[in-house]
């Protein structure tokens, strides 16, 4: 367990081939392949255009060969060319005082351009200047001679340094107009500053001024909307955005057309991100601790707020388990809740912040299962090893993968299943630079870079992961091509997926079905150490039929596997039984 290696991208080990042969994926088609034409008769095939062209060209290049034979001979001979009277050329010392007079004589942008006089000397004499002005007989040459020698060197301007990011520039800019817009028609007393005279007209030329600024201001906003590409999520918000809805005469007459525009335009608004940004660091200088839903907690902590749902949404959420653990009784039927860190850490957050307790709501949840569904404890351990080990990331509202081996091991010994030790994991450095969703969602980018941790086999036990959204087949729990994305917590399974079916190596018979949120994804590696097969759905994307899952893959366990928040808040679990 005190190994740390780096992780590398496991390759395909030859083991897999009898995991390959057992997957009874359906044949593709072969594609047809078009008979291969043979080769075509000399005889018979036209000319190409680029070889009559090429044959014209030979012809035509004869006497041009001629004329650069001529024009290379008449190049070889010196040419005459008239002699000139010319002054002799100035000496480098008059040339440089020349130069330092030429750069002290330029005007400057301000100023406007004066006729100087002797402003270049006669070479009459080495380093004197005669008075008088000179004739221009005299001057050109020696201005031809002197532009021919080294003119002054120009100051080396410093090169200017990249600007890091200029996209919160103009909501800064718009929001602090609108600031000042507000305090010069609401409040404020000019008259202590300006007097009367002067007060009444820029009360004119201001309010002459207003409407028509107000004017352009909804003309640009109206292009930057039509302009204005809609993104499909936000990271920052860890949610899909709403899509601009489309036009019909039946959504227009009910108001449902206006609801999803009113939702479209807060969603997809120009620079949105920006004027987040804006606010959130202006409410950080006011000393909130509370920016955008996220709590500012102690030792760099960024927390979610806890707020109870309606206990009769709760009751049919469990009811909802309860039947279908009552409909599928030979199934083993577990359910773990894992508290957040505002519940484990609740001594970090901000004093007097509204949060509930996530402790009593696990107790009222606990209590409303049937005797057929066991619930897993996990908060007791947690409170043991809060101080000992970071079981949840600073920036982000997911565990570590410490915090999840800890749940796994609580959750084979409910089982009565000999779980994995940690002396068979190597501890592997995945990234170094992780900013979890916390950081975007706050606006302000708050807190420094984490680390991400895999908990990799020493023995190196083959595996086979299905996604069924994307048809692919690897032989790795873990996606490092998210190391390189912006949410690199992703690397656990790729992030979300509909259905995930994964073949271990364990000679064992049991089989199990996760039924999760995003925490399950950094548990099921270790789950793939106790597991022959391991199916994952996630209700939130999951359009079938959990019966068909159970029956096609001939499961025994069923997990439930979510984090509090996430069962509070979401309802896509009510559909289990459908």
């Amino acid at each position: 367990m005190n190994k740390k290696i780096r992780y590398e991208e496991p390759k395909m080990p030859e083991s897999l081939r009898k995991l390959m042969e057992i997957e009874n994926d359906p044949p593709r088609k072969k594609k047809k392949k078009r008979p291969e034409e043979g080769p075509r008769s000399t005889k018979t095939a036209k000319k190409r255009p680029s070889q009559k062209s090429s044959a014209n060209k030979t012809k035509k290049t004869r006497p041009s060969q001629e004329r650069q034979e001529r024009t290379k001979k008449s190049s070889s001979q010196p040419i005459k060319q008239p002699t000139r009277k010319v002054a002799k050329p100035a000496t480098k010392q008059v040339s440089k005082q020349v130069s330092k007079q030429a750069t002290k004589t330029r005007p400057r942008p301000n100023q406007k351009a004066q006729p100087t006089r002797n402003a270049r000397p006669r070479p009459d004499q080495e380093g004197q200047r005669r008075p008088g002005k000179a004739r221009p007989s005299q001057t050109r040459p020696n201005q031809k001679a002197i532009q021919s020698k080294k003119r002054p060197n120009k100051a080396v301007r410093p090169a200017k340094r990249r600007s890091r990011n200029f996209k919160a520039i103009p909501s800064t800019i718009i929001y602090g107009l609108t600031l000042l817009i507000n305090f010069l028609v609401s409040g404020g007393d000019k008259g202590k500053y300006i007097k009367g005279d002067r007060r009444e007209k820029l009360d004119k030329t201001f309010y002459r001024i207003l409407p028509v600024a107000f004017v352009g201001l909804t003309i640009l906003i109206m292009l930057a909307v039509l302009v204005h590409r809609d993104q499909a999520t936000s990271i920052a918000e860890n949610r899909e955005l709403e899509q601009r809805p489309k036009f019909t005469i039946s959504s227009f007459i009910t108001g449902k057309y206006s609801d999803k525009q009113a939702v479209h335009m807060s969603d997809q608004f120009p620079n949105r991100a920006g004027f987040i940004k804006t606010k959130a660091n202006l409410d950080r200088l006011m000393g909130k601790k509370e920016i955008n839903g996220v709590y500012l907690g102690s030792d760099g902590y960024l927390m979610e707020g806890f707020k109870a749902e309606n206990p009769n949404i709760t009751k049919l959420k469990v009811d909802a388990i309860n039947k279908f653990a009552s409909s599928n009784k030979k199934l083993k039927v577990s359910m773990m809740l894992v508290p957040n860190k505002v519940d484990v850490y609740s001594h970090l957050m901000p004093k007097n912040a509204p949060v509930d307790s996530q402790t009593d709501y696990l107790k009222a949840v606990t209590s409303m299962l049937s005797n057929k569904v066991r619930m897993v404890d996990v908060e007791q351990t947690f409170n043991k090893l809060k101080n000992s080990e970071q079981l949840y990331y600073k920036t982000d509202h997911h565990w570590t993968t410490d915090g999840a081996f800890y749940a796994y091991t609580d959750f084979c010994k409910a089982l009565n299943i000999e779980p994995t030790s940690q002396n068979n994991f190597n501890r592997s450095q995945a990234s170094d630079s992780f900013r979890g969703s916390l950081y975007y969602k706050t606006g302000a980018e708050i807190g420094k870079p984490e680390d991400i941790y895999l908990y990799l086999t020493q023995d190196n036990a083959p595996v086979i992961t299905k996604y069924y959204d994307t048809k692919k087949k690897v032989p790795s729990l873990y996606d490092s091509s998210k190391l390189s994305a912006r949410d690199q917590y992703e690397v656990f399974t790729g992030g979300n997926h509909s259905q995930i079916k994964i073949r271990t190596s364990v000679e064992t018979e049991r089989k199990i079905l996760v039924i999760k949120d995003s925490y399950a994804n950094a548990m099921i590696p270790f789950l793939a150490t106790s597991f022959s097969e391991i199916s994952v759905v996630d209700m939130r994307y999951f359009t079938g039929s959990l019966s068909d899952v159970i029956n096609n893959n001939d499961v025994t366990d069923v997990l439930f596997l979510y984090n509090v928040n996430t069962f509070n808040a979401d309802s896509s679990i009510l559909s289990i039984n459908e």
